[in-house]
């Protein structure tokens, strides 16, 4: 009895037939959202795919060529601090 691994999803964005930016997902034809700028689908895309741990994002040009490839990995532990600077003590 072994635990299967859940496929990471991949979200894309790419520019559409009416020269919108659409956000979909891979596997399937109709866009989640659609852009006018590639920049706007570009956040959508990365909000996205922070909610879903172990995500892909591929980003591609207007001529269809992929330029970006992003894998999300959400970490459940918070990060590491850093030790506190008391900035009156830093001119000293």
């Amino acid at each position: 009895m072994g635990f299967e691994k859940k496929s990471s999803l991949v979200f894309r964005v790419k520019q559409g037939n009416a020269g919108k930016w659409n956000v979909m997902e891979a596997g399937f034809e109709k866009p989640l959202a659609s852009f006018d700028t590639q920049k706007d689908a570009s956040e959508y895309v990365f909000d996205l795919a922070c909610t879903k741990d172990g995500s892909k994002v591929e980003i591609f040009s207007e001529y269809g060529a992929q330029i970006a490839e992003v894998k999300v990995e959400i970490f459940s532990e918070p990060a590491p601090q850093i030790a506190n600077v008391d900035a009156a003590n830093l001119s000293r």
